[in-house]
């Protein structure tokens, strides 16, 4: 069998799709991943060929405009009603500008996606929920196509056309026009839901309710490829805190939402041994080194968390579903849409606290880092987060799933 993944175009969403990558190489399938020319090095790198297709439009200086133009809208105040909730009018301009970095990604992907599908005919196509170019491959191959969440659902969380919300649950789910004329161009159909069936490993405790023909699966943690250092092993003879900061908040609002510096002047009031993990660019951005942190660059953070009482970051969900693996409580300082509904869900669970964009000064970081490395409920919350994540099928088993999906396609 032939499988096509469709990540989006930033290799933190690619890494989630890896465990099943790997798990569909071993049971004797041939992979295939298409992405820009960005994300090659991220695929090769975890041993998988590499396609490629698109690469001229720069989707991450789309999404920062996105924020910015998001932002302004919102804070418009003939916007909101006398209630302070934004008018039918504006929510619709919201979801407009939500799909136009998408709409134009797909654009840019889908000759050579197109191109790519026809010559090499994959028997399934397993897509990111924003690659919008996805179901033309699927359409071009006459082939069934399956979602991968990369953590909550935040397109269905967004309304995003495609994503399950059919246009009767809310109008606001229409397409693009350009996005139709895209899809109609190469045989495909806009729905309310593109997608056979939808690959989920978050677990249940973090998840928006009413995914759309869900098949549960484990997450597999995977941050690249490193040599572990012997001083892992060596017990730190304090609590060990590990700081880390993702790059798409950076890339979206600047070098001033880095707040890792703010972070560790927190941590400093507390008698604890951080470890700060963050890639080579971001480390130069730490003016100065206080005594008992270490610093490490783009070491994964599945060799670093399992000797941590916590963990502090921005709340991606990558980061997020790896330390809820490792049964890590969790304090997060979200800076976009998409990591403020992660931080909201993983509060719920009790694994994690939240630091609201206003409130994260060097104390309220200190005295929310202090609780989760206290009592102990936060600790019992995230063991009971791990366990429900380790209940969820492995990737294995979801690889024997879809292939009886391919087989009943076949049939059909």
């Amino acid at each position: 069998m032939r499988v096509l993944f469709t990540p989006y175009p930033w290799a933190s969403h690619y890494y989630q799709m890896v465990g099943l990558v790997w798990a569909f190489r071993a049971a004797g399938h041939e992979v295939r991943v298409a992405v820009p020319p960005s994300v090659v090095d991220a695929v090769t790198g975890s041993g998988i060929v590499a396609v490629t297709v698109g690469g001229r439009y720069d989707l991450m200086a789309g999404v920062a405009g996105l924020v910015k133009a998001r932002q302004e809208l919102v804070d418009q105040p003939a916007g909101r009603d006398e209630r302070g909730e934004l008018r039918p009018e504006a929510r619709r301009e919201l979801l407009r500008l939500r799909m136009v970095p998408h709409t134009r990604a797909a654009q840019d992907a889908a000759e050579d996606l197109v191109a790519v599908t026809r010559a090499w005919r994959p028997d399934i196509v397993v897509a990111d929920p924003l690659v919008y170019a996805a179901p033309l491959a699927a359409a071009a191959a006459g082939a069934p196509l399956v979602r991968h969440l990369w953590g909550p659902d935040m397109c269905r969380h967004l309304v995003m056309p495609g994503s399950g919300v059919s246009a009767r649950d809310d109008p606001r789910a229409a397409w693009p026009a350009e996005l139709a004329a895209l899809y109609e161009k190469h045989g495909a159909t806009p729905a309310a839901d593109v997608a056979v069936r939808t690959l989920d490993n978050c677990p249940p405790g973090l998840q928006l309710p009413g995914v759309p023909n869900r098949i549960p699966m484990r997450f597999t943690a995977y941050n690249g490829t490193a040599v572990a250092p012997s001083w892992l092993s060596e017990p730190a003879g304090r609590p060990r805190i590990c700081v880390t900061w993702g790059s798409a908040a950076t890339a979206y609002l600047g070098p001033e939402s880095f707040l890792v510096p703010r972070i560790l002047d927190g941590l400093s009031g507390l008698d604890v041994d951080v470890v700060v993990a963050v890639r080579r660019a971001d480390a130069a951005r730490i003016p100065a080194v206080p005594a008992g942190v270490r610093i490490v660059e783009g070491m994964p953070l599945e060799l670093i968390l399992p000797g941590c009482d916590a963990i502090v970051h921005q709340s991606g969900a990558g980061t997020t579903l790896t330390a809820a693996l490792h049964g890590v409580p969790q304090l997060t300082l979200p800076q976009v849409a998409d990591q403020g509904l992660v931080s909201d869900r993983l509060a719920r669970t009790g694994a994690g606290i939240v630091l609201a964009p206003d409130d994260t000064e060097p104390h309220a970081v200190e005295a929310a880092a202090g609780k989760l490395l206290g009592a102990g409920e936060h600790r019992a919350a995230a063991l009971r987060l791990r366990e429900e994540m380790l209940t969820q099928p492995a990737p294995s088993a979801v690889v024997r799933t879809l292939e009886d999906l391919v087989a009943t396609h076949r049939e059909g």
